[in-house]
């Protein structure tokens, strides 16, 4: 088999032993000894060639690819020298340029100046070059806006970089390392951007176990449907449960005779763990955001307290709870560019 322009080609069919039979070992039983055939039966080979092949000349097949080879070869020293003395060396003045900017903004907000500082640096991009920052922007945000003028996404992303330099406290001569070191502007903001949403996302999977424990709390002391049940409950996870952890409610399991007669098999208290999983299942479709969730619990609350049928006491304490401001806030969409809009 040889490869040409993409194809396969295909060489000639090779010979099969005995001249083409082989062993039909379903059809021919009665004549192979399953105790001594061999498998090398089975197994197609090909014949040798006893033609000598010379191979001192080179066809011209060879040497027309061999020249695209060595093309190929060529343009690969030519990609190692860009990446050497192009790419790094331009991500190191990159470095080195923003070490300069940090430098001038941290000394820039240690100015008692400071604020008429980042003013005239507002007023010269809007008048000169019309690019239009808002008053709160910071010095260092406003230092790298004002030298990285024809990229805002860049400038965006250059600013979130120092931004987390300042945080770390970093001093201005060691920030083209550190850039180096975890990968580059664009690494940089993407790491923190995934730890920022992941602790987020843990925080709001609290809050939103909470909310969820509220809903179905209440929905259960609403329910018109009660029995008493005289059984035992079988406790699980007794040595982790805890006065600060104690589950809420209780699991029935229960089997399904036919229409609408079940049969009681056993009562569970699950523990808080496991009661949490089975309330993240239940509540899967509830909104994943606390405020969201929040405000749907308020509004559950406001139709339990207008409904009459519902004990006096209990529309009451919807009432107090109604009365109470919101707890978690509207989540607000973080927006990477820097905003460019003149409040003055």
């Amino acid at each position: 088999m040889q490869m040409s322009n993409g194809a396969i080609r295909q060489g000639s069919t090779p010979q099969l032993p005995n001249g083409g039979n082989l062993p039909a070992l379903a059809n021919s039983a009665p004549q192979i000894d399953l105790d001594s055939f061999d498998l090398g039966d089975f197994v197609v080979t090909s014949s040798k060639s006893t033609k000598t092949v010379r191979t001192t000349a080179k066809t011209r097949e060879q040497v027309e690819v061999e020249k695209f080879m060595k093309e190929s070869s060529e343009l690969f020293e030519l990609g190692i020298k860009y990446e050497t003395e192009v790419v790094q060396r331009g991500h190191q003045a990159l470095y080195e340029l923003l070490a300069s900017i940090y430098n001038l903004a941290l000394r820039i907000e240690e100015n008692e100046q400071a604020v008429k500082i980042v003013a005239a640096i507002r007023k010269d991009l809007k008048d000169n070059h019309d690019i239009k920052l808002q008053t709160n922007v910071t010095p260092m945000a406003a230092v790298v806006r004002f030298v990285v003028r024809q990229d805002k996404v860049a400038s965006s992303r250059y600013a979130k970089v120092l931004e987390i330099a300042r945080q770390e406290n970093l001093p201005a001569h060691e920030l083209p390392a550190y850039i180096s070191r975890r990968g580059g502007v664009t690494q940089i903001q993407d790491t923190e951007a995934n730890q920022l949403a992941k602790k987020g996302g843990e925080k709001n999977s609290k809050e939103r176990m909470e909310l969820m424990r509220e809903y179905f709390t209440l929905v259960g002391q609403a329910s018109k449907q009660s029995f008493t049940y005289e059984g035992a409950v079988v406790a699980h996870e007794i040595e982790k449960i805890s006065d600060a952890k104690v589950s809420e409610f209780c699991v029935f399991v229960a089997h399904h005779v036919g229409d609408a007669e079940y049969k009681m098999i056993n009562a569970n208290d699950l523990g808080r763990s496991y009661e949490d999983n089975l309330l993240r299942f239940i509540g899967k479709d509830l909104p994943n955001d606390p405020y969201v969730l929040e405000r749907g619990l308020r509004n559950f609350k406001r139709k339990l307290s207008m409904d009459e049928s519902q004990p006096e006491g209990f529309r009451q304490e919807m009432v107090r709870q109604l009365a109470k401001p919101m707890k978690y806030k509207e989540t607000a969409v973080i927006e990477m560019d820097m905003p460019e809009v003149d409040e003055a």
